[in-house]
């Protein structure tokens, strides 16, 4: 009998479930300094909702649902034996909710939602069946201004969780099939350099222009205006440039377009991102938005711009996706309604957080042991309420036993301080600073600052 979590799936042990927590804290109180509010939906939803519905490859990775009692058993003689699927993503529930709930909630809709989702994917280092998404999205919202805002909330999480340097990249799901068209690309070879193009960051630069000469001629015109068009966007540039760049940096190359409509429909499109990207750029002067003309976002129901931010860690790490879908609302209802969202890479993040608290108290919460001394253990838990009553975080052990066995325990769970002795008459305690062996006597007040210190806790 296997005795461990399912296949692709963790336990989490305190100090884990702690950070995850303290993550989902610092996102939702941003989120809420802009009027987002949180949803949750359930788990499961019925497959009619979940196939079909834009979720592209995800749909293959579905976990099923059997059809429970007589409905099983009449199925299992012929027919569909499953009738739910767990959820794959929290966009497609988001758009049920809306159609469900749309004589309840006030359009334009904010929203953010983070919980788990599950995929049946091979597990894999980094790659979990069952694995948290943090989405933000504004329903009903058609103006470019709704990108502005969610661009600018998640790069103040960003700058909040302050992992480091990142590039947000901007772009639009109609630009690149336009741009290859524009050069002359074959019909049939679109969608397949599309693919490659989404996995270029993971590839060595051989192995994508060996994959990209199976797909072109390397003597044909359309070769040599992809190749200057990768080699502009993927070297090593003076990123300082990007960002203070619009669409024009592109200028030239668009400029080599035979076709008049698509190179008309192409200016439409950077005129909307230049918008976008000044706009974000004058509230936040530190944002690090910048246009990349080749990004590919995977899911199909984008319809608009696309962005998202990426760690350049030796590989680039991806942290967030997202863009406007208009169309996915109205597959559930009778009316398309605009739509725009963000999804933070979650699981990435905290990883990203784990490593970085790497041999530190990760996920501690600032709390004293209350020795146990001789003393009744009610009148203990007395004290300890007391000192709980003055705001500070008390654990107790309430067996009596050797102090210096306390000291052990309280160190094997990641805790600097120990209470000795606490004086209710003076409103001061006797410390022991575990990491030092040291003794002081403070006021509760003097301790309770100590204790709020990362550098002491």
């Amino acid at each position: 009998m296997a005795i461990g979590p399912p296949t692709g799936m963790r336990d989490w042990l305190p100090q884990d479930a702690l950070l995850r927590q303290q993550l989902m804290e610092t996102i939702s109180r941003v989120y809420r300094l802009y009027g987002y509010l949180p949803i949750d939906t359930p788990a499961m939803e019925d497959l009619a909702v979940l196939l079909g519905k834009g979720g592209g490859e995800n749909e293959k990775l579905l976990f099923k649902v059997l059809k429970r009692g007589d409905k099983l058993k009449q199925a299992m003689v012929g027919g569909d034996v499953a009738d739910y699927g767990l959820r794959f993503d929290l966009t497609v529930p988001l758009a049920r909710f809306v159609v469900t709930h749309q004589g309840e909630i006030q359009l334009p809709f904010r929203r953010y939602h983070i919980a788990p989702v599950w995929r049946a994917d091979r597990p894999q280092r980094g790659r979990f069946r069952e694995f948290y998404q943090c989405d933000i999205d504004v329903v009903g919202g058609a103006s470019p201004a709704y990108e502005v805002e969610i661009i600018t909330a998640t790069e103040r999480v960003l700058k909040e969780l302050n992992l480091g340097q990142y590039w947000f990249r901007i772009s639009d799901k109609r630009l690149l099939p336009l741009l290859l068209r524009g050069f002359e690309v074959p019909e049939s070879k679109i969608n397949q350099i599309a693919i490659l193009f989404d996995k270029m960051d993971k590839v060595p630069p051989v192995e994508f222009d060996d994959e990209l000469g199976s797909l072109l001629p390397k003597d044909s015109a359309a070769w040599d205006k992809l190749q200057f068009l990768v080699r502009k966007a993927s070297v090593n540039v003076d990123r300082e440039i990007l960002l203070r760049s619009n669409t024009d940096y592109y200028k030239e190359h668009f400029a080599k377009l035979n076709d008049a409509l698509i190179s008309d429909q192409i200016n439409e499109i950077c005129a909307n991102l230049d918008l976008i990207m000044r706009t974000v750029r004058t509230i936040n002067s530190s944002s690090r938005i910048i246009f990349h003309p080749i990004m590919v976002r995977g899911m199909d129901y984008y319809t608009g711009p696309v962005y998202e931010a990426v760690m350049d860690r030796g590989a680039k790490i991806a942290i967030l996706g997202g863009g406007r879908y208009d169309n996915l609302i109205g597959q559930f209802g009778k009316k398309n309604i605009p739509a725009v969202g963000c999804s933070l890479g979650f699981e990435r993040i905290l990883s990203l957080l784990q490593e970085r608290e790497a041999g530190h108290a990760v996920g501690s919460v600032p709390r004293a042991l209350l020795i146990c001394d001789e003393q009744d253990a009610a009148i203990l838990q007395q004290q300890a309420e007391r000192l709980r009553n003055e705001g500070l975080c008390i654990e107790t052990y309430l067996d009596p036993d050797d102090v210096g066995r306390q000291f052990k325990y309280a160190e094997a769970a990641g805790i600097t301080w120990a209470i000795k002795c606490f004086d209710a008459v003076s409103s001061s305690v006797t410390v022991r600073y575990l990491r030092e062996r040291r003794d002081l006597t403070l006021s509760l007040s003097e301790f309770k600052a100590l204790l709020s210190d990362k550098k002491q806790a």
